[in-house]
C-alpha cells in the first residue's frame, strides 16, 4: 500500500522559503505530495512569494493557509488537521528555513511501511549552507542535539526525551496525530511544541511509536544559534520558564 504524504511547513517572514519549496520540488516523489504552507502572521512578502511560486510550478500541489494565532504549534496543527481532513494517512513537517534531502519523502513512506508499529518518526538534522553557516557547525548540530536529548532525559527523568523528533523532521501517522491531541497551539515564547508532542507519543503508545532514522536528513539553519548564542539556546530549552526574562525571545515562531 501506497501511503497518501502531506508535508506541512509553518512560515514566518520567511524570504528564502523558495529553497524549502525547491528542497520539496525535488523529492523522488514530488508528484504523489501536497505541500500545505502555513503562514503564521507574515509581516513582510512570504505569502506573495509562496504565492507566486505556486503558480510558477503548477505540477507541485502547494495549499496555502494562514493561521493567526502566534506561534509555530498553532500553525502546525492547523496544517496537519487540514492535512488530515483532506484523508492524508501520513503528514510530515519541515521548516520555511530547512531544506529536505532528496529521498526524505520517499524514505519517510518506506519506513512507516516497514515498521508497522512506528507512529512518529525523525532522523538527522545537519546545518544549511545558509549566510549562517560557520565552519565547524558540521560536528557543532549533531552534538548539540545528542546533548540536549542526554540532558532533557536527566532533568525530566524520562527516557522519552531521548527520542526528541525535531520540528523540521518529523512525519507522524494521522490516527496517530489524532489519538494523541496533536501538536500544542502554542509558541516560542511558552513551549518547544516539538519535543513536548515527541514525548506526549512516547508516553502514550510506548517508547518503540518513536523511531530515529539516521539516513532521514534535513539540512536546516543555525540562525537561532547565532541569534541566540549556544549557551542561551541550552537555557532556552531546559528552563522555559525563562524565555522572555533571562533568555531573550526572538519572533521566529
Amino acid at each position: 500500500m501506497t501511503h497518501r504524504l502531506a508535508v506541512v511547513v509553518p512560515v514566518f517572514n520567511e524570504p528564502g522559503i523558495a529553497r524549502t519549496l525547491d528542497a520539496l520540488r525535488g523529492q523522488r516523489d514530488a508528484a504523489d505530495l501536497r505541500i500545505y504552507v502555513v503562514d503564521n502572521g507574515s509581516t513582510d512578502d512570504t505569502v506573495q512569494r509562496v504565492e507566486g511560486y505556486a503558480a510558477a510550478q503548477p505540477g507541485l500541489d502547494v495549499r496555502l493557509l494562514v493561521e493567526r494565532q502566534k506561534g509555530t504549534g498553532a500553525a502546525c496543527d492547523t496544517g496537519f488537521r487540514a492535512a488530515i481532513a483532506d484523508g492524508f494517512t501520513l503528514v510530515a513537517r519541515t521548516d520555511g528555513d530547512s531544506e529536505p534531502e532528496a529521498d526524505w519523502t520517499s524514505r519517510i513512506r518506506a519506513l512507516f511501511t516497514q515498521y508497522p508499529e512506528v507512529q512518529l518518526i525523525g532522523g538527522t538534522s545537519v546545518p544549511l549552507r545558509d549566510g549562517h553557516f560557520r565552519w565547524g557547525d558540521d560536528l557543532l548540530m549533531p552534538g548539540a542535539m545528542a546533548t540536549l536529548r542526554v540532558m532533557m532525559a536527566v532533568q525530566h527523568l524520562d527516557p522519552a526525551y531521548l527520542r526528541f523528533v525535531a520540528g523540521h523532521n518529523m512525519a507522524v501517522r494521522s490516527a496517530a496525530y489524532l489519538a494523541s491531541g496533536g501538536i500544542a497551539r502554542t509558541s516560542i515564547d511558552e513551549r518547544d511544541e516539538d519535543i513536548d508532542f515527541s514525548v506526549r507519543i512516547s508516553r502514550r503508545l510506548g517508547l518503540g511509536a518513536v523511531h530515529i532514522d539516521p539516513q532521514l536528513r534535513v539540512a536546516t539553519s543555525m540562525r537561532r544559534v547565532r541569534r541566540y548564542g549556544l549557551g542561551l539556546m541550552g537555557v532556552h530549552h531546559l528552563m522555559p520558564a525563562l524565555r522572555g526574562k533571562i533568555v531573550r525571545t526572538i519572533d521566529i515562531r
